[in-house]
């Protein structure tokens, strides 16, 4: 019994020594870690201010190469623990981002200079000049491509809608292939024609529309005119390089008076030197009636043409929607581009097929460009040709305006109550009497 007590005093003895042993050793650890950390941490404090020494707040500063960072409170000083021989970052949006090393140091007074870019863009004038925004005397504005290409239209100077200051773009209500009315500044003429002269390559042309040579009526007795479109709207969007719009008189002086309403540039793509490129586009578009006009249905038929006849409740349903489809327009363009120092090559294949909301309205238009550009006698001659091939073809253009040739008028004063389909097919009638097919 004497020997079992000694021995467990024994072992509660050496079990003490023991474990006093391990507690006097872990403060050693600790402090020696605590060292170690103290020797390459250092913490920096710091003040960031502009060239005025105005406190500037919210500047980032970052140590390089960590996610470790702060931001400057509402005096501009900050205060961050970092390496001992790392490197600050210092950004704020406006001012030139500052690398500074700490290099033991833990006080800084940091100063930012303001970040200046000057755009002084080259825009080309007249004659195909080269000039610099900054420096011309009137009102010019360039266009850069990609505008022209996001939403395609078979026009393509609809894409100029709202992008120009002081200029306006009228569509014409006849659809697909219809023409567009730019007018810049308002306009100068009451009875002539108030549109720009369009100058491709160098080349001026005007953009007229005229009335198609097959109307029946014309303009006269209330007929309306059908529309032929123009010749700007056969371009292909994707051949155009960049397009300046020439506002003032100053600007379209040397183009003499048929450039009193403006100018409108249009430099269309070439080949480059060193640069091989295969271009492929496909765009598809879909139209539809916004807005519908709503009908009455407590007026019958009278005079077997309108619809104000005798009281009645019409039950049938509406025929103008039935009227309308979804249109829907397909573009699509290929272009090869190739070239050296001597000789650039460019050519392109448009395709446009659509049909319009109304029914039988058709489009089909096919686009041909090729651009040939070299050099002779290390470039002292420069000789650019460029053919420009379109076949378009558009069945039933609507009429836009007036009474007897415009659909939409016969649509609405069809008489309630009565089933327009039978008129899809049977819209003409054999006439005795004349001898030819008369309107139903």
């Amino acid at each position: 019994m004497r020997v079992f007590v000694l021995l467990l005093c024994l072992l509660s003895i050496q079990g003490g020594r023991l474990f006093a042993g391990k507690r006097k050793c872990f403060p050693e650890i600790l402090r020696v870690d605590s060292l170690v950390r103290e020797e390459k941490c250092v913490v920096v404090k710091g003040v960031v201010c502009d060239a005025q020494g105005e406190a500037i707040v919210g500047v980032n500063i970052i140590e390089k190469g960590t996610m470790n960072g702060v931001t400057t409170d509402r005096r501009g000083k900050f205060s961050l623990e970092v390496d001992l021989h790392g490197t600050l970052i210092v950004s704020f949006v406006g001012y030139r981002t500052r690398i500074i090393p700490v290099e033991g140091r833990t006080d800084f007074v940091i100063t930012l200079e303001h970040d200046y870019i000057l755009l002084d863009d080259v825009i080309v004038t007249a004659l195909g000049l080269q000039k610099k925004e900054s420096a011309l005397s009137y009102a010019a504005i360039q266009v850069d491509k990609d505008e022209l290409i996001r939403v395609k239209n078979p026009n393509m100077i609809v894409a100029l809608m709202g992008k120009v200051a002081g200029m306006q773009v009228n569509r014409s209500f006849s659809g697909m292939g219809g023409a567009v009315k730019v007018v810049m500044r308002g306009n100068r003429s009451v009875a002539g024609n108030n549109q720009p002269l369009y100058v491709i390559d160098g080349v001026p042309m005007l953009n007229e529309s005229s009335e198609q040579p097959y109307t029946a009526i014309g303009g006269t007795a209330d007929a309306g005119n059908r529309d032929a479109g123009d010749g700007i709207s056969n371009l292909n969007p994707e051949d155009i390089e960049s397009i300046s719009i020439l506002k003032g008189a100053p600007a379209a002086a040397l183009y003499g008076t048929q450039a009193a309403n403006g100018v409108i540039l249009i430099t269309t793509k070439k080949g480059l030197a060193g640069k091989q490129e295969v271009a492929f586009t496909s765009s598809v578009a879909f139209d539809k009636a916004m807005m519908l006009p709503k009908l009455q249905n407590h007026y019958g038929m009278s005079d077997e043409i309108e619809s104000w006849g005798e009281r009645e409740n019409i039950t049938t349903g509406n025929p103008i929607p039935s009227f309308f489809r979804t249109g829907v327009t397909a573009i699509h363009s290929l272009s090869f581009m190739t070239g050296n120092e001597r000789v650039q090559t460019y050519f392109s294949y448009a395709n446009t097929m659509g049909k319009g909301i109304l029914g039988k309205h058709e489009l089909s238009k096919h686009n041909i460009n090729f651009r040939e550009t070299a050099t002779f006698y290390e470039g002292r001659l420069k000789i650019d040709g460029n053919v420009n091939l379109l076949s378009q073809h558009v069945k039933n253009r609507p009429v836009p305006g007036g009474f007897y040739m415009n659909p939409l008028v016969g649509l609405y004063r069809f008489p309630r109550g009565m089933d327009i389909t039978e008129y899809k097919e049977h819209f003409e009638v054999w006439s005795e009497e004349r001898h030819l097919n008369v309107q139903n």
